[in-house]
């Protein structure tokens, strides 16, 4: 399994796990979704083997101070191996910073919680939707 800067050869397989998670944000529209990937001040890599995407990660950072993880998603016959936190750490390495902020989903907190962490509450807001 080899990690890679994300290509376009790689937005379908990126994309059908997106939907597989039901996310549905990064399945809408392809070219939004290279561009989330891709632009200023974004690292996505992936996990390729062969020609097939087994994981992503996408990581917003300042490349000093702070770095969010947006998304992190692993193909589920490559879960238990190591790569989320692979993903994860080299994702982090390229990006910079010295710390990563993120939201996780229901049930990734077993997950997230093997890494050195302190634990803090957060929100998701969504501007122009009724509160």
């Amino acid at each position: 399994m080899e990690l890679k800067v994300v290509g376009r050869e790689h937005l379908p397989g990126v994309m059908a796990l997106c939907g597989a998670e039901g996310y549905g944000s990064y399945t809408e529209d392809a070219g939004m979704t290279w561009r989330a990937l891709t632009n200023p001040g974004v690292t996505t890599l992936v996990a390729v083997q062969g020609d097939r995407v087994l994981g992503v990660a996408q990581m917003l950072g300042d490349g000093v101070i702070q770095a969010f993880l947006v998304l992190l998603v692993v193909h589920p016959e490559a879960r238990g191996r190591g790569l989320g936190r692979r993903l994860v750490e080299e994702t982090f390495a390229r990006a910079g910073g010295k710390r990563v902020d993120l939201l996780a989903e229901e049930g990734a907190e077993a997950f997230y919680s093997r890494f050195a962490h302190r634990r803090k509450p957060g929100f998701r807001l969504y501007p122009g939707l009724p509160s």
